[in-house]
């Protein structure tokens, strides 16, 4: 069974790199640039383009804005499961200050230089504490270009979440410090991490790695 991991927005596949998939068949995907009024539908086509439309038996897992990804995907490619780590699956479950950014068109005041020389002030809210988290953040975020990460919170901030066949099941794991998706907005998650972050996929492994395996395993 293929296992595809999707990070989150301005993350990249690091962020993944403590959990445990020995065993498992695991592909990372890398975000890619977004074209011009590209719709979240349109730009997981072209991320995804390679999966063989014969192919049964794949595994989306997806953090945070990845989730949204995986899920879009899922609605034109056959998977047989869509994981969420810190993530949504409806519009309701989107906290209002996501809402706004493209009504108010505030995505476009978010940089990557920004957000690394402001990260000290807001990322500790996000559990972007500890020096090496810190680190890493401002590595990944560096990484990626202003017209993405402008693009990807214009798109979070109008998602709708799509009709997914009912053959595709949808699991998802949340924490209940998440304050960038705040558990009280998620209805009924079908994992909670007690204490888990937004960060938890990084910061608690040992407890995420448990469920995504006990998950996949159950499935076979």
């Amino acid at each position: 069974m293929k296992i595809y991991l999707l990070p989150g927005l301005g993350f990249d596949c690091r962020i993944f790199d403590r959990l445990d998939f020995k065993g498992l068949d695991v592909e990372y995907i890398h975000w890619i640039e977004p074209q011009q009024h590209e719709s979240i539908r349109e730009y997981s086509k072209r991320l995804f383009h390679k999966l063989p439309e014969t192919e049964a038996g794949s595994i989306l897992i997806g953090h945070s804005f990845g989730g949204i990804v995986a899920q879009e995907i899922a609605t034109w490619k056959r998977v047989e499961k869509v994981i969420l780590i810190s993530s949504v699956k409806a519009r309701s479950e989107i906290p209002g200050y996501f809402r706004i950014l493209k009504p108010l068109k505030l995505y476009k005041f978010f940089t990557k230089e920004l957000s690394i020389r402001t990260v000290n002030y807001w990322g500790p809210k996000h559990d972007l504490s500890n020096a090496e988290v810190l680190e890493l953040f401002k590595s990944m975020v560096g990484r990626q270009s202003n017209n993405y990460l402008q693009w990807a919170l214009k798109a979070l901030s109008a998602w709708h979440a799509p009709s997914l066949p009912e053959s595709t099941p949808v699991f998802q794991i949340h924490g209940t410090a998440d304050k960038t998706f705040p558990i009280s907005l998620i209805k009924n998650p079908n994992a909670v991490v007690e204490g888990g972050t937004h960060m938890m996929v990084y910061k608690q492994p040992d407890s995420i790695s448990e469920i995504i395996r006990k998950e996949i395993l159950n499935g076979l």
